[in-house]
């Protein structure tokens, strides 16, 4: 083999290696559809949460609680309680094991009365980065727009979600299939947590 079509496949493989993501992804269009139970989320401050066990009259009669900014609620006879990053049914057995040898049976239920608006994270190429509140059910144009949109230096093709829960994935888009209203990018729904990166 000549040095010169040596050379031509050893660029060709440098190229190929350099043009290979630094990170796995999938694409968007490959991502399923699916419903995360408000109930399965973790707690996070400006959940508000409606709190019951059965044989604590002061519980049963009280108005639901906002997570504060510390991740705890107060709650009667019990004070200061922590429920930051533990899903509602984690919540109600923490809560069980406190009130043991205060209630019988204390069979505490947690549940979600209002769950906190999602805020996202929009960073790279972007004119204003930031965090941003969004609307439940809000796509990614809505968070570039709340960024200042694109920079000239935004690669079209390089825009992804980096998502940590239910499981860590990072998910790839398309501007034109954005704006264009391409299914399951157009479609798809940020979360509470969400990094928007466009490189």
């Amino acid at each position: 083999m000549s040095f010169r079509r040596t050379f031509s496949i050893a660029l060709c493989l440098l190229v190929a290696a350099g043009c290979k993501p630094r990170h796995p992804y999938v694409w968007a269009s490959d991502v399923p559809r699916t419903e995360v139970p408000v109930g399965t989320l973790p707690l996070r401050p400006g959940d508000t949460i409606s709190v019951t066990v059965p044989r604590m009259e002061e519980l049963r009669a009280a108005a639901p609680f906002e997570v504060g900014a510390d991740g705890a609620i107060v709650l009667p006879l019990v004070g200061p309680f922590e429920v930051e990053g533990l899903t509602p049914d984690a919540a109600a057995r923490k809560l069980n094991a406190r009130l043991n040898g205060i209630v019988v049976n204390p069979d505490a239920r947690v549940s979600v009365v209002n769950p906190r608006l999602p805020v996202v994270t929009v960073l790279g190429e972007v004119a204003g980065p930031g965090r941003f509140d969004i609307n439940h059910g809000e796509g990614i144009l809505n968070a570039l727009a709340l960024a200042g949109g694109l920079t000239e230096f935004a690669d079209p093709l390089g825009i992804y979600v980096v998502r940590k829960y239910p499981k860590r994935e990072r998910i790839r888009f398309r501007y034109a299939d954005l704006t264009g209203g391409v299914e399951r990018s157009a479609d798809f729904e940020l979360r509470d947590g969400d990094v928007v990166v466009v490189e």
